[in-house]
């Protein structure tokens, strides 16, 4: 026959709130290995009682942004921002146009989950042709117009150091790869990409325009706030974040 064990309702919220009681933040290495105290999922154990809403808070944390990891603790909305690069082929022997800066500057920590880009023709001879609507659709996909992408700022690295094909660099953003589920650009950073014509372009002047969709929370105090400040918010509010993840981002 097995034991069974039994409690009251009053024994019952009494271990619920020693349980909950267990989430306050530990000092000194006391809040892992032998000797711990227990911390339970779900039960505001190093979660913030957000139970799998803080999914989301260590999603952030774990792309490098603990800015954006409050924001989402303290369910501050993330509005949509699209930064665009811009290149013209101003003539048909024209191949490159090197160096192109966004145009528009960043603030505060950005997520990007999405890039798309646009062929314009801004040929007037051209669009006298009444099927120069189609072709300019098709051209818009196999142009064989290629580019390099390169974040510059603090860190400064390069996402396609080789020209490669728009149509590839979009499709690794998008559909099921998603770059990670995220990429997340700090104030200290800016886009800039190079574009070469591998195959002549048939009319001139050819606009490119390349635009990421951004996230930024809608709150002008991460503008200012620190890694460091926002560790000590998200322990404030009960998130378990180890001391060797905080001394890296805090560097």
């Amino acid at each position: 026959m097995s034991d069974s064990i039994t409690m009251s309702k009053e024994q019952f919220h009494e271990l619920l709130d020693e349980v909950r009681g267990s989430r306050r933040p530990q000092q000194d290495g006391a809040g892992v290995g032998l000797g711990a105290l227990p911390r339970v999922p779900g039960l505001g154990c190093g979660d913030g009682e957000m139970g799998p809403l803080a999914t989301g808070v260590y999603s952030m944390l774990a792309a490098g942004s603990p800015r954006l990891a409050l924001a989402k603790a303290m369910g501050i909305p993330l509005a949509p921002y699209a930064i665009n690069v811009r290149a013209v082929f101003p003539d048909t022997s024209t191949s490159g146009v090197p160096d192109v800066g966004s145009d528009v500057k960043i603030t505060q920590d950005t997520l990007i989950d999405s890039i798309v880009y646009r062929i314009t023709n801004q040929s007037t001879t051209a669009n006298q042709n009444q099927f120069q609507a189609q072709s300019d659709y098709y051209y818009n996909w196999q142009s064989g117009i290629e580019a390099t992408l390169d974040v510059m700022g603090a860190p400064r690295y390069a996402v396609t150091g080789k020209f490669t094909p728009l149509a590839t660099l979009a499709d690794a953003f998008n559909g099921d790869s998603r770059w990670g589920g995220g990429w997340i650009l700090t104030y200290q950073e800016q886009l800039k990409m190079s574009f070469n014509a591998k195959v002549t372009i048939p009319t001139a002047p050819i606009e490119v325009c390349v635009t990421f969709r951004a996230w930024i929370p809608v709150w002008d105090e991460l503008v200012q706030m620190t890694n460091r400040e926002a560790f000590v918010r998200l322990r404030e509010l009960g998130f378990d974040i180890s001391d060797a993840y905080a001394a890296r981002c805090c560097r």
